[in-house]
């Protein structure tokens, strides 16, 4: 499964991106053996992608299965957006989405919008 996580300069809850994981983990089919991130950014998203991976590693492992993550650009994901299956956009309240976002819903990916 890939999934993209992008965010707002000013989003800062660890608490609602884990909830964001879980959504997007859920969607998981059991043969679905990895979960690669690609975080778009800004810097404080992909540090909490760094360390959600880092953390989930050993429990994903046990269960035979990997996470890896990834910092990629924008212009990459819009290249390759239809190997995505899941996109999440974190972001506080009353906060427009990204063009990004826009452009999955167009291809038909399921996006979630964490406001919080």
């Amino acid at each position: 499964m890939i999934v993209v996580v992008q965010g707002s300069k000013d989003f800062d809850d660890y608490q609602v991106f884990l909830r964001a994981m879980g959504v997007a983990m859920s969607g998981m089919s059991k043969e679905d053996a990895e979960f690669y991130i690609y975080s778009v950014g800004p810097a404080r998203i992909n540090s909490m992608v760094s360390e959600f991976c880092n953390l989930s590693e050993r429990g994903m492992k046990a269960r035979g299965m990997k996470i890896k993550h990834y910092k990629a650009p924008p212009e990459w994901v819009k290249e390759n957006m239809e190997y995505v299956n899941y996109f999440a956009f974190l972001s506080k309240p009353k906060q427009s989405t990204s063009q990004l976002v826009a452009e999955a819903e167009l291809k038909g990916i399921e996006v979630g919008i964490f406001r919080y």
